[in-house]
């Protein structure tokens, strides 16, 4: 990865990472599909902004409408739903330590996926995905998750969130499948099929009888602007320089950008084992893709090459 990647990978971590925070807030008075309806309609709107000012970043999205279907279920709808509901049952900060899970499920299926996304399962990129969800665990400490003694609502809700984990790796391999369709294209096309699935749960869950308060509109939007729109963006741009694997490390981050928002919007304090779990989750992170790897390979090539006098006696010779 170079450094441009590591900037989009951080950024798309601190927008990711607040999510689950404004959703949090947001499901105390609305559905989770009302949430995720009024979170797409925002992201849309913005996108098409976008596309008026410039058509040429939507072209051709009719030959990637069947991908969206299948997509925008998968990548969007299935784990926006599964979040947002678990987040009703459990606490933002475990909903996103929870999530870090998706590394794990798409190295693993990266490995059998056919055609393009195929990535080889190498030693090296399961042991640094082991070590960030090491450093995970290292953060939250050992009774984070206490599935034992939350009681069967809590490991329901937990239980929706790891299935979400499940279905973003599945939809990151999908993604892959946009490779070289305009800018928008993946986006704004499995978005709207999103919304097309949502929009009857809406129906089904209860639409709502009043207009929702200001801040839970203020949260839909800040969801669909910046949580959907602009990270999506961020998101496809990372998945067509470094593949699906290295992307879905963003997850292993969000623990880490919700103590940073956590540090900055609510004063909390930094203990050992977060600042532990923090060095773990970077150190993984830079394994996973590689990081470390191409620093040693390019230090063994500055060490190959000849002193400033040993290049000037091999020009006299």
């Amino acid at each position: 990865m170079r450094l441009r990647d590591y900037v989009v990978l951080f950024a798309l971590a601190l927008i990711w990472g607040a999510s689950f925070l404004f959703i949090k807030v947001a499901v105390q008075e609305v559905t989770p599909a009302v949430l995720v309806a009024g979170r797409l309609l925002f992201s849309i709107a913005t996108l098409c902004l976008i596309v008026a000012a410039k058509p040429a970043l939507l072209a051709g999205w009719r030959r990637y409408w069947r991908l969206a279907l299948v997509a925008g279920l998968v990548n969007i709808a299935l784990p926006f739903l599964l979040i947002s509901w678990g987040e009703t049952r459990i606490a933002s900060g475990v909903a996103s330590i929870l999530n870090a899970t998706t590394p794990l499920f798409t190295v693993l299926l990266a490995s059998w996926w056919p055609g393009n996304g195929h990535e080889a399962l190498t030693g090296g990129r399961v042991a640094g995905v082991l070590l960030g969800f090491v450093g995970v665990g290292v953060l939250v400490g050992p009774g984070a998750l206490n599935l034992a003694g939350t009681g069967l609502d809590s490991t329901i809700g937990e239980l929706a969130v790891l299935l979400a984990a499940a279905a973003y790796g599945v939809g990151a391999l999908l993604a892959r499948r946009y490779a070289g369709s305009s800018q928008l294209v993946g986006p704004l096309t499995m978005q709207v099929a999103a919304l097309v699935y949502t929009l009857p749960l809406v129906l089904i869950t209860g639409v709502p009888m009043r207009v929702p308060s200001a801040q839970a509109i203020a949260m839909m939007a800040i969801l669909g602007v910046m949580g959907t729109a602009v990270a999506y963006l961020l998101y496809f741009s990372l998945i067509r320089n470094v593949g699906a694997s290295r992307t879905t490390v963003v997850t292993y981050l969000l623990p880490c950008t919700a103590l940073i928002w956590g540090v900055t919007l609510q004063h909390e304090t930094v203990s050992w084992n977060t600042l532990a779990g923090l060095l773990l989750i970077l150190l993984g992170t830079m394994v996973t893709n590689g990081t470390l790897r191409g620093l040693r390979r390019s230090s063994a090539a500055r060490e190959a090459l000849p002193l400033p006098a040993e290049r000037a006696e091999a020009a006299r010779g």
